[in-house]
């Protein structure tokens, strides 16, 4: 692949009022995903609780995938239209009203629309429109010299969210074991608290100004993808982007939990404790992104860490004991996100400011699309007596994913890595 670069006109100091927008995508980030890593741990449980077998489950947090998609396109579409403030508050507060009808019913099909809508799949990882919104949103109040930070601040938030929505699950550890709740009640408990942490997030949304909104130029109210010069390089990466999702989306929290929990026998106390010591090396991994980047550049940083990631993974599914099982796991959270704000930063630099919207709608409607089928996969898999297969062919498919993407774009310079 012969050199190319890219320009960046984005060296200048952005207008308006970046650094309080930015400090709100990050508080946004952080509820969005404090509420995730609650949902991580007990979903899966909480459906198994009320009657669900695991192909229904399966069903279920693939229904919510394929909703995550279909918002995705129609943000992307709307980008001209609807403002990126707007679909902020709308999607917090549909969020936390589909998280109702867990408490209403324990029909499958009710409970599968509303998962559509309200994204159950608490995967803790990082697709679907609120992320292109957050990735659009951070790049418009940036420029090349910090839009790597912001991302690690982005982050950051984010496994900080996460940990404390793992924490949370010890309410239901103390309702059950001290105060002798029932599973049932005192997963609803935890459910409630997820409810008003995205009502809570629609609110802060509010105070976004009108300097995270695109300056392109609209020409009609509906945006093309695959009219904008770069789509090239747009549909390769999101072309790969969907490989890696699929195969992110057979391992996600909720069936590592389940694992832990019929493997070894393992309480969600525990698990919760398992993941935040995880997401606490996530923080320093992230934090220590940027300088890494700046080392040995924005590619090699997310790629290598990742086949790092990827080898503990299939480790992970020959561990002989708990213990070992629970080190590998947190082993892999050192390298397992020092590649979300390389990979987002890289992502923004690749293509010119006016399509940026584009790129990030784009290459998270490519992950959306191949974690769609993922869970489901998984569930079947599981339900036959294959329960290792997710784990070897998610991890196998990461690292043809990560040589995939470095030898497609090794030979791209990027501005900020070319002085």
């Amino acid at each position: 692949m012969t050199s190319q670069t890219f320009t960046d006109s984005t060296i200048t100091a952005p207008h308006g009022r970046p650094g309080l927008d930015a400090l709100i995508v990050y508080a946004g980030r952080g509820l969005r995903d404090m509420g995730r890593g609650l949902i991580a741990v007990i979903l899966a449980i909480y459906l198994a609780a009320i009657g669900l077998s695991i192909p229904q489950i399966g069903l279920v947090l693939g229904a919510s995938l394929i909703g995550g998609f279909v918002l995705s396109l129609v943000v992307m579409f709307s980008a001209n239209a609807i403002s990126r403030k707007a679909w902020f508050v709308i999607i917090s507060a549909i969020t936390g009203a589909a998280i109702l009808m867990l408490f209403i019913t324990e029909n499958v099909w009710l409970i599968g629309i509303a998962s559509f809508f309200g994204s159950y799949a608490g995967s803790g990882m990082h697709w679907g429109p609120s992320l292109q919104l957050e990735q659009s949103s951070l790049t418009e109040v940036t420029n090349s010299q910090t839009r790597t930070r912001a991302f690690s601040n982005l982050s950051v938030s984010s496994a900080g969210g996460r940990a404390i929505g793992s924490a949370l699950v010890g309410i239901a550890t103390y309702l059950i074991g001290v105060r002798d709740w029932e599973l049932i009640d005192a997963y609803k408990v935890l459910l409630a608290i997820y409810f008003g942490i995205n009502i809570l997030n629609a609110a802060i949304y509010l105070a976004l100004s009108s300097a995270v909104e695109s300056k392109a130029s609209a020409g009609s109210l509906l945006v093309n993808p695959l009219k904008t010069p770069s789509r090239k390089p747009i549909l390769k990466i999101s072309s790969l982007f969907a490989v890696d999702s699929f195969s992110g989306g057979m391992i996600f929290d909720a069936f590592f939990a389940l694992w832990m929990v019929d493997k070894y026998g393992m309480n969600e106390g525990t698990i919760a404790a398992i993941m935040i010591a995880t997401q606490g090396l996530n923080l320093v991994s992230i934090w220590l992104a940027p300088s890494v980047a700046k080392r040995i550049g924005l590619l090699n940083t997310f790629v290598w860490t990742q086949v790092a990631s990827n080898i503990c993974l299939i480790a992970f599914a020959f561990a002989p004991g708990a213990a070992i099982a629970a080190g590998i796991w947190m082993l892999r959270g050192i390298f397992d996100e020092m590649d979300v704000p390389t990979r987002q930063s890289y992502m923004m630099a690749l293509v010119p400011p006016e399509e940026r919207t584009v790129m990030a709608g784009s290459a998270n409607l490519g992950r959306g699309l191949g974690r769609m089928p993922s869970s489901t996969v998984t569930g079947f898999l599981w339900a036959g007596a294959y329960t290792v297969a997710p784990w070897l062919i998610g991890g196998g498919l990461k690292l043809a994913y990560d040589f995939a993407i470095y030898f497609s774009f090794r030979n791209v310079e990027l501005p900020e890595e070319s002085d």
